[in-house]
């Protein structure tokens, strides 16, 4: 694993971001840039205020809640900036559907805002089916005796075990899409341009291609932290019937969210070796969400990076946002 994951950056900073469709949004500062490479290489980016919800209200600025409420945040804002970064590349759209002009009809203008909240729904209830309710149903298919608190363990613990080959799966089978392939080198970019601007360097391709593409701050490290949250959470719940587990998985979801939110967090910023060995697995799967990127890949990562720092490197105002600097995950 490369040494630099585990040095004290230079500067500590919240920006963190996601890759999109030949392009990358950057968040922080109370910002969020979105830079996409045109087709005719133009560089488009767009700037825009943002303030979290987490820092709009108290209740969401709590620990454990915070992490709930962040999580489904990141996929709100994330869906919307890859939705607006397909149209940017001028992916050609095909003739409106009978459906199209039908849902134009009820919702007008608000027709774009619908679909995006409706496309993370469906996102929502296929990754809690693939990901926390079909291990469940798989694991009550073995016949030993689950009533007893050894029996229930087990029971759980294979759920566990099959939800993280599941992930794992998911992630390689999508990487060989020659299409995600490209994304995942936007990720790497993003990450590279983090570390340039966390070392205190130029933010130019030459200096962010010097970094590694693994970040302990990613949202794919994020993401096994809540796996392997759930398997320990779980384990402690006696195994029932198939509908009541998944009853109780799906209630102390925003539980699960929270408390791995918790610990990456922790673990993004600690030296304490033990703690930080939880990151380590996320960061083995970013060797395939993370691709090396070329400099022309780096050059929208940085054009989105630069939106979102504090002009001129204001000491003052780079340390007021840097008090409580809070890990942004990428959707992948």
């Amino acid at each position: 694993m490369e040494k630099e994951i585990w040095e004290k950056p230079l500067r500590q900073c919240n920006i963190g971001g996601e890759a999109l469709i030949e392009g990358v949004m950057m968040r922080g500062n109370n910002k969020m840039a979105t830079a996409v490479r045109k087709s005719n290489g133009e560089i488009v980016v767009q700037t825009y205020e943002h303030i979290p919800v987490s820092k709009k209200f108290f209740l969401f600025k709590l620990p454990i809640i915070r992490g709930a409420v962040n999580m489904l945040e990141s996929m709100v804002i994330g869906m919307k900036a890859l939705m607006d970064s397909a149209e940017e590349v001028d992916i050609e759209q095909e003739e409106e559907s009978k459906v199209d002009k039908f849902l134009q009809k009820i919702f007008g203008d608000n027709m774009f805002r619908v679909m995006l909240y409706f496309s993370v729904a469906i996102a929502l209830v296929f990754g809690i089916g693939i990901f926390m309710l079909l291990p469940n149903w798989i694991a009550s298919w073995f016949t030993f005796d689950k009533s007893t608190p050894a029996g229930s363990i087990s029971a759980n613990l294979i759920e566990g075990a099959l939800r993280v080959i599941i992930f794992i799966s998911y992630i390689f089978l999508v990487s060989r899409n020659k299409e995600i392939k490209r994304v995942f080198e936007y990720h790497g970019a993003e990450h590279s341009a983090i570390y340039a601007y966390e070392n205190n360097e130029e933010l130019t391709p030459e200096n962010a291609k010097n970094h590694t593409t693994l970040h302990p701050r990613c949202g794919t490290t994020y993401l096994f932290v809540v796996i392997i949250t759930s398997i320990l959470l779980f384990s402690f719940i006696r195994w029932q019937s198939p509908l009541i587990n998944m009853a109780i998985r799906l209630a102390l979801l925003p539980l699960v969210a929270g408390i791995a939110y918790e610990v990456f967090k922790l673990a993004a910023k600690t030296g304490f070796k033990p703690l930080r060995a939880i990151s380590y697995p996320g960061l083995l799967l970013q060797k395939i969400t993370t691709q090396p990127p070329d400099e022309s890949q780096l050059e929208v990562a940085l054009a989105a990076l630069k939106a979102v720092v504090v002009p001129d490197n204001n000491p003052e105002e780079e340390h007021k946002n840097d008090k409580d600097p809070e890990p942004k995950g990428e959707a992948v």
